[in-house]
């Protein structure tokens, strides 16, 4: 909270809104509206999958921008260098590459990428993404609240895989997205785990579809020594139902849909997938 009050009144910031291909398309205009503030130069949808993503390619020239609405008596230098701060795991590293590979055309990954939170550990060296003018990139580690008070919002970090999997517990982070999914009516789960109708508790569904799908695996059994028994597997399925659902599978999720009113008004603790570069 103390970085991003200091940082934004300090500095001109854009925020782009990544993986915009698991967003839904109609609730894009509303959330932008509810976003922007006096303290936002822009908001910007992303995708960078995508080759010829029009908001990726209109990034540096709205950053170009605000560098030439620098004081005039401010010190020039040669160069400009713009930091990329958000949360872990929302493609921080993957949009530099992106952006200087579609400046420079030059390949290879200055910036390590990797689909895990916590990957980036340290700010790095600075990265040229642009000749005409000349802008370095300083990628940085993901920025998140030291304390998450907020089950709601916790759950939703975990879902978009910001926190590591393990620390919350794939099952829990399941059961979570099942109960979103449901109250929403958003069924398409059922089929794609091999259900035969929808689900209201995480570990009955994930055992359902592990029988199903033959997705077993074989324990001991301490009730009968050295006995074994075969079980259905419940982590693998978890792991395949957040797979899906982060790879859009399940639908086009907004899950701060609730946050959201037609005009554009939004609740005060929105959590999207956020980048911001000063």
């Amino acid at each position: 909270l103390t970085f991003r009050e200091n940082l934004n009144k300090s500095r001109p910031h854009i925020l782009i809104l990544n993986k915009m291909d698991l967003f839904p398309e109609a609730e894009r205009d509303s959330v932008k509206r509810a976003l922007l503030d006096d303290n936002l130069v822009d908001v910007i949808w992303t995708n960078c999958r995508d080759r010829d993503d029009p908001g990726m390619t209109s990034i540096i020239s709205k950053v170009s921008k605000q560098l030439n609405m620098r004081p005039k008596d401010s010190f020039l230098k040669p160069f400009s260098t713009v930091l990329v701060v958000g949360i872990p795991n929302v493609g921080k590293s993957s949009l530099i590459n992106k952006l200087r590979s579609f400046h420079l055309r030059v390949g290879g990954r200055p910036a390590a990428v990797a689909a895990k939170p916590g990957h980036t550990r340290a700010v790095g060296e600075r990265i040229r993404v642009c000749d005409s003018p000349c802008i370095y990139l300083l990628d940085s580690p993901g920025i998140s609240v030291p304390q998450i008070t907020d089950m709601h919002s916790g759950m939703k970090l975990a879902a978009c895989g910001t926190l590591q999997d393990h620390l919350v517990g794939e099952e829990h982070i399941c059961d979570y997205l099942l109960f979103w999914l449901n109250i929403h009516q958003c069924f398409d789960y059922v089929e794609l785990m091999g259900l035969q109708e929808p689900e209201d508790d995480g570990t009955i569904m994930l055992a359902k579809s592990a029988i199903s799908q033959r997705k077993l695996k074989t324990v001991r059994d301490i009730q009968r020594g050295s006995g074994l028994k075969i079980i259905p597997d419940i982590k693998l399925s978890a792991s395949k139902f957040l797979r899906m659902f982060r790879s859009g599978k399940l639908g086009l999720v907004n899950l701060d849909t609730d946050m959201f009113k037609g005009d554009g008004s939004k609740s005060p603790h929105l959590i999207n997938r956020k980048v911001r570069v000063y």
